[in-house]
């Protein structure tokens, strides 16, 4: 009978360490630049995945990786050739496997191109 226990406790030890846990967190930015008083267009929608790892034990937490936030806008605005990304959605989540964390960001947005003033002919004698 003894064994039987010890099978059960370390049954259900083994598979709480070896479950995984995961959270989440979402927001919103208006554009990566500054738009208010600029005539751009709309290229294209963009969407990217970026992963980094985190080591925890308990509640310490070492990064193995700065979050690779800025490469990620900036890969999703040369996939399009496109000067700024607006309506910027994104999402973060983590899993957590024993010690080791899983990031995970996910970036959606409108990638668009700054159309060019036209010239004023008045100014251009000045």
């Amino acid at each position: 009978m003894k064994p039987r226990i010890y099978g059960l406790v370390l049954s259900i030890v083994l598979t709480a360490l070896l479950a995984s846990c995961a959270t989440s967190s979402a927001g919103l930015a208006t554009s990566t630049v500054p738009v208010a008083d600029k005539k751009y267009k709309v290229v294209s929608p963009v969407e990217g995945t970026k992963h980094w790892f985190t080591f925890d034990i308990a509640i310490i937490g070492i990064p193995l990786g700065e979050p690779p936030i800025d490469q990620l806008l900036e890969e999703l605005k040369k996939e399009k050739e496109a000067d700024a990304l607006i309506n910027v959605r994104y999402w973060t989540d983590k899993t957590i496997l024993l010690f080791f964390t899983i990031n995970r960001l996910h970036i959606s947005a409108e990638a668009i191109k700054f159309e060019e003033e036209p010239t004023d002919p008045r100014k251009k004698g000045r």
